[in-house]
């Protein structure tokens, strides 16, 4: 699995002609160096996985809309699935051609099978919306192809993720690129809430370590 990924890894390196600085090397003036999500911003910009805003902030506690989330997932992987055509991603927007390749791999998407169309139901995928938690999580888990098999793992608020999801995050759990928020006996997935851009560096942060492990 983990060779898998690296690979993948490599892929997206090349494609992007990166350079990898050393820890440290970049700098946004909302971050300190004393945060918790230091060390995983400055990664997941170092790896070009995640970028600042041009005012040179990275907005940790912003939320994230799920288009952004879908562009994510497209810096990790370049293979994308088939297209999907989504009754409300315009074509005119910046991220129309990375929601239609990218969108299927995320949860949170509705087929609106009252409403037909000459290529299909309506699908929506809300692109404008703040991404939650699990709906990432699944996404990234998809993304990286991560084995599901012979993983086990539990969360106090188990029984409010979308049981559709459960086994890719538990997968996610498994391999530690997920947590729990340190709270109770197993601690809280808080799958419905939406993710920060903190977050997400974390998680594309124990995502990289995994694999430079």
């Amino acid at each position: 699995m983990k060779k898998k990924m690296l690979m993948r890894f490599a892929a997206v390196a090349l494609a992007a002609g990166m350079c990898i600085s050393g820890a440290g090397a970049t700098y946004f003036s909302d971050v300190s160096s004393n945060a918790w999500y230091y060390d995983a911003v400055t990664k997941c910009s170092n790896y070009d996985l995640m970028h600042g805003y041009e005012n040179g902030t990275f907005r940790p506690s912003a939320t994230m809309t799920r288009a952004e989330c879908a562009q994510i997932l497209a810096n990790l992987n370049p293979e994308w699935r088939a297209e999907i055509i989504y009754y409300d991603v315009n074509y005119s927007k910046w991220y129309w051609n990375t929601v239609s390749h990218y969108g299927d791999y995320m949860g949170g998407s509705y087929t609106d099978t009252n409403h037909k169309t000459p290529i299909g139901y309506r699908v929506y995928f809300y692109p404008e919306k703040a991404c939650t938690r699990e709906d990432f999580a699944y996404g990234v888990g998809n993304v990286i192809g991560i084995p599901t098999e012979n993983s086990y793992s539990y969360f106090d608020d188990w029984g409010s993720i979308n049981p559709d999801y459960m086994d890719v995050i538990n997968a996610m759990r498994s391999y530690g690129i997920i947590g729990g928020d340190g709270t109770g006996l197993h601690g809280k997935f808080n799958p419905k809430q939406t993710i920060t851009r903190a977050e997400v560096a974390q998680i594309l942060c124990n995502l990289i370590e995994l694999v430079e492990s």
